[in-house]
């Protein structure tokens, strides 16, 4: 079965710095794959960010940050979500799916301003 592991133990980004989210495949590639991101703020339910599809384009809402920027390592078979410049506005469990239904646990992103 295909399965996807994100970073353990969350992720530690400092305010106005770029965050760097993993999720890596087993079972399956990378580059065959359209990625759909997924992020959890605080007390809410999970919602759709963006969709990282095969020829490397990213389908999101209209209003989603452009500081969002999905990538892929076929070397060792990773999705990378980027945040450039993160607020504390950021901070959320944020997850990688493919197929819909087969999804990582999900990494915790925590800013700090110090």
């Amino acid at each position: 079965p295909i399965e996807l592991h994100s970073t353990k133990g969350g992720h530690l980004a400092h305010q106005g710095h770029p965050a760097r989210l993993q999720c890596s495949m087993e079972n399956a590639d990378v580059s065959h794959n359209d990625v759909h991101w997924y992020r959890q703020l605080p007390g809410q339910q999970r919602e759709w960010i963006l969709t990282h599809d095969t020829n490397g384009r990213k389908i999101d809402h209209e209003d989603v940050n452009q500081r969002l920027q999905p990538s892929r390592v076929t070397s060792n078979n990773t999705y990378i979500l980027t945040l450039t410049r993160v607020t504390v506005s950021d901070a959320a469990v944020y997850q990688c799916c493919v197929w819909g239904d087969v999804c990582g646990d999900g990494t915790r992103l925590n800013i700090t301003s110090e």
